[in-house]
C-alpha cells in the first residue's frame, strides 16, 4: 500500500473502535461479504487446520469481480444470513485465529470510507454502523477537519477525483473543493435553523427556480404522498432483508395510514419541530459527513442540484420516519434519530436502484426545483 503522510479526518470519526460482538446489528449478518484477491489466496494457504477446513464449504470466487482489491472472492453467507465464520457471540473466527492482519479489504475497513481528492487522503465513518453513528452524534460542537498522519493500514478507495484532469475541463466538478467547503460552513451556521441552511444551501447551487407552483395541496397532504411514494418504491416487506426497518416501516405505515393529514401534523408541529429545534446540532453532523463523505454536491453525477435534492430527501426522509415515531410515543429522543439514520443509511446505500429511480421520478414530475425542496422542509 502506497503511504501518504497526511489524510484528511472529521474530527468524531478520529478515535472510532469496532464494538465487535456487542453491536446491534452486525455488518457480519444480513450482507454479501467480499473478500479481495491476496487474502483469497491467503485463505487458501492457510495452515490452521480448524479454518482450512471450512474455507472450502464457505468461500468461492466471484465470477462476476469488479476489483481484486474488492470482491475477487465472496464468502457464501447461510440462510441464517449470518457469516459462517462468525461464533455464537457474533465475533469472527478468522480474526481470533489467524489475526486482524488475516481479514479481507472489506472486513478490515468497514465502516470506515476512504476517498482521495487531488492527491490527499480523506477519511469517514458509514453511517450504516451504529457505533458511527453514536460518534457522529455524541459531541454538540460542530464537525471540525483535522490533518493527521496516516498509519500505513488496509483499505478501500471509495473514490477519487483529481479535479485538475483535463476529463474535468468542461465540468463544474473542477470547484468541488471549494464547493463543498462551501456547503459545509452553510450546514454548521448556528445562526439559522436547519430547514433555513438546506435552502440557503439550494440557493447557492443557483438552480433556475422559476416554475409553476408544483401542488396547490397542503404541505403537509403533499408530503404524505410523496413519501407514501418513496416507501413503496424501497419494496421494504418485499425486498429489504431489516427486520427493524421493517418494523418502522409498518408504524409510520399504520400511525398514519399514509393519508391521515391532521395525525401527521400534529405529530410535525407538536414533537418533531421542537424537537429538531433543540437538536439542530444531530441533523447538522448528518448533514455534514455526507457533505464530506460524498463529494457533495457531486454526490450521485455532475449535476450539483441532483446531488443536493437527494440530499435533501434523505433528511427529509429521515424526519418523515420521526414523525411516525412522535406520533406513536408522542415524544422523541435522541436514540431515535440515531436508529434512524443508521437503518435508513444501510437500507438506502444497499438498494440497487432506490435513489436512482426516485432521483428519475422527481425529474420526471419536474419537481427538481426548490418549491418542491420548499415543500419538503416547511
Amino acid at each position: 500500500m502506497k503511504k501518504l503522510s497526511k489524510i484528511l479526518i472529521p474530527s468524531y470519526a478520529e478515535d472510532f473502535i469496532c464494538i465487535g460482538g456487542e453491536c446491534e446489528d452486525s455488518c457480519c449478518i444480513g450482507w454479501d461479504i467480499d473478500i479481495d484477491k491476496k487474502t483469497f489466496r491467503k485463505y487458501c494457504r492457510t495452515k490452521d487446520t480448524h479454518i482450512k477446513e471450512k474455507f472450502p464449504k464457505h468461500i468461492y470466487r466471484n465470477k462476476e469481480s469488479y476489483s481484486n482489491d474488492v470482491d475477487y472472492g465472496r464468502i457464501a453467507i447461510e440462510s441464517s444470513r449470518w457469516c459462517p465464520f462468525l461464533d455464537e457471540d457474533k465475533l469472527c473466527e478468522i480474526y481470533r485465529m489467524l489475526g486482524e492482519d488475516s481479514l479481507s479489504n472489506v472486513c478490515y475497513s468497514f465502516p470506515r470510507v476512504y476517498n482521495i481528492l487531488n492527491g490527499n487522503y480523506e477519511y469517514s465513518l458509514y453511517m450504516s454502523c451504529p457505533e458511527a453513528v453514536r460518534k457522529l452524534l455524541s459531541d454538540k460542537n460542530p464537525i471540525k477537519f483535522i490533518q493527521r498522519d496516516m498509519l500505513p493500514v488496509k483499505h478501500i478507495v471509495n473514490g477519487s477525483i483529481d479535479t485538475g484532469d483535463k476529463y474535468w475541463k468542461n465540468s463544474p466538478v473542477r470547484k468541488l473543493p471549494e464547493l463543498r467547503s462551501l456547503s459545509i460552513e452553510i450546514i454548521q451556521n448556528r445562526s439559522r435553523g436547519i430547514n433555513e441552511r438546506l435552502l440557503d444551501l439550494g440557493s447557492s447551487l443557483e438552480k433556475n427556480t422559476h416554475r409553476e407552483a408544483i401542488s396547490t395541496k397542503s404541505k403537509y397532504t403533499f408530503q404524505l404522498e410523496f413519501f407514501r411514494y418513496a416507501i413503496e418504491s424501497l419494496g421494504v416487506f418485499d425486498e429489504i432483508e431489516s427486520p427493524v426497518f421493517a418494523c418502522y416501516t409498518s408504524l409510520v405505515m399504520e400511525g398514519f395510514e399514509l393519508d391521515k393529514t391532521a395525525v401527521y401534523k400534529e405529530a410535525v408541529e407538536t414533537v418533531v419541530k421542537p424537537f429538531v429545534e433543540e437538536n439542530a446540532y444531530l441533523f447538522e453532523h448528518y448533514l455534514a459527513n455526507s457533505i464530506f463523505q460524498d463529494n457533495f454536491p457531486f454526490s450521485e453525477n455532475q449535476d450539483m442540484f441532483d446531488g443536493y435534492l437527494l440530499l435533501v430527501v434523505r433528511y427529509a426522509l429521515i424526519k418523515f420516519y420521526l414523525a411516525g415515531i412522535a406520533a406513536k410515543n408522542r415524544k422523541l429522543i435522541i436514540d431515535d434519530v440515531a436508529l434512524m439514520i443508521q437503518v435508513h443509511t444501510k437500507i438506502i446505500n444497499h438498494h440497487k436502484t432506490f435513489i436512482l429511480n426516485l432521483l428519475q421520478e422527481i425529474k420526471r414530475k419536474e419537481f427538481d426545483n426548490m418549491e418542491f425542496i420548499s415543500l419538503l422542509l416547511e
